[in-house]
């Protein structure tokens, strides 16, 4: 089978699994419109199915707001996130600025330069995002347990995220974390009276048991190189066993980065930097299938993208979700002139 024939059994299989057959046609056309093609616009996707103009528009439009279709994308892309897992579960949460919206995002890291976005919550700005954010996560929480016992999720945030709120939630259910924190957060030493608390900064050992607010976390401090971008070190607080060394610590946070470049490529690569969406379910339902495009991507294309066989300097070298994008708009666009023969070129003024 060629890529695109298993990219469409594989979208099909999905259908039948996840999504009811009344919304089959819905999901075939976000599918169609959303994951595997560039984003300029609702109206501009919906005169692209040929049809009359406000027929194809009205479609597009009953597609990404129907809530109910987004809610079956959602559990469809966590169901398949977990299945091949086992274990622990790596997964970085952050979020960003998409238009008007702040959108915290989950996405799974494979240490491979781009962490693949899995789940989302939408906010209307970042100051209302953390009452939102703790139910959607407890509903997350709470459907892994039922689908996913054996799985230990670990998170991994950014210094946004290292809050007392998040922290308890995360206790609750079991879940591990890493987050980074400011360097003025106060905290417990363990040979400390119990009522003083000593800024971040101030500790120099790279790794500590200290007590934030009422929990009991280890504290892991990176090396401070005069070389590095931030002016300070990593401060790091986590649940995880004293078993995951220091270095496997640090090492995990470094690739929360990659859910970074993941929103870069979303932005720009698939022209989300530009779009005019102002409903959240819309914005959420437009997401969920650009998702669903990174995970199909990553099963179906990465493996058929020709390798490259010359030496390229490792700052020019393409991520693996840029080459495989690529390769799949060559293989959806139909050339409108055919190939010249290598024989008919004319190079240096000879054929």
């Amino acid at each position: 089978m060629t890529t695109l024939q298993k990219m469409a059994a594989a979208v099909k299989q999905l259908r039948q699994t996840y999504i009811p057959k009344a919304k089959a046609r819905r999901f075939y056309l976000g599918v169609e419109q959303f994951s595997l093609s560039e984003f300029s616009s609702l109206n501009a996707a919906g005169r692209r199915l040929g049809l009359n103009r406000w027929t194809g528009e009205n479609r597009i439009r009953r597609a990404v707001t129907d809530t109910s279709l987004a809610d079956h994308l959602q559990r469809l892309l966590v169901s398949e996130a977990v299945a091949s897992h086992t274990g622990q579960w790596y997964c970085s949460l952050d979020h960003s600025q998409f238009g008007p919206f702040c959108i915290a995002i989950l996405a799974v890291s494979y240490r491979k330069g781009r962490a693949i976005p899995t789940w989302c919550q939408v906010n209307i700005s970042e100051a209302g995002l953390i009452a939102p954010l703790l139910t959607a996560l407890e509903e997350l929480f709470v459907f892994l347990g039922e689908h996913a016992p054996g799985l230990q999720v670990v998170l991994v945030m950014d210094r946004w995220f290292a809050s007392d709120k998040l922290f308890t939630l995360f206790t609750r259910y079991g879940v591990y974390f890493i987050a980074r924190t400011k360097s003025d957060k106060l905290v417990q030493l363990p040979w400390d009276p119990s009522w003083w608390r000593e800024p971040i900064h101030d500790i120099s050992h790279p790794e500590l048991p200290i007590t934030y607010r009422s929990h009991r976390l280890r504290l892991v401090r990176s090396d401070y190189q005069e070389e590095m971008k931030d002016p300070e070190p990593w401060f790091l607080l986590t649940n995880l066993p004293e078993n995951i060394t220091r270095r496997i610590v640090l090492n995990r946070y470094a690739e929360r980065f990659e859910i970074e470049e993941a929103f870069k490529d979303i932005k720009w690569l698939q022209r989300l930097e530009w779009q005019r969406v102002r409903k959240p379910e819309v914005i959420r339902s437009l997401l969920l299938f650009v998702f669903l495009g990174w995970w199909l991507l990553w099963r179906y294309t990465s493996k058929d993208i020709p390798k490259q066989t010359q030496k390229v300097h490792p700052k020019k070298q393409l991520s693996w979700f840029k080459q495989a994008w690529e390769y799949l708009q060559r293989l959806l666009r139909t050339p409108l002139l055919p190939p010249i023969p290598v024989t008919q070129l004319q190079i240096g003024g000879k054929k």
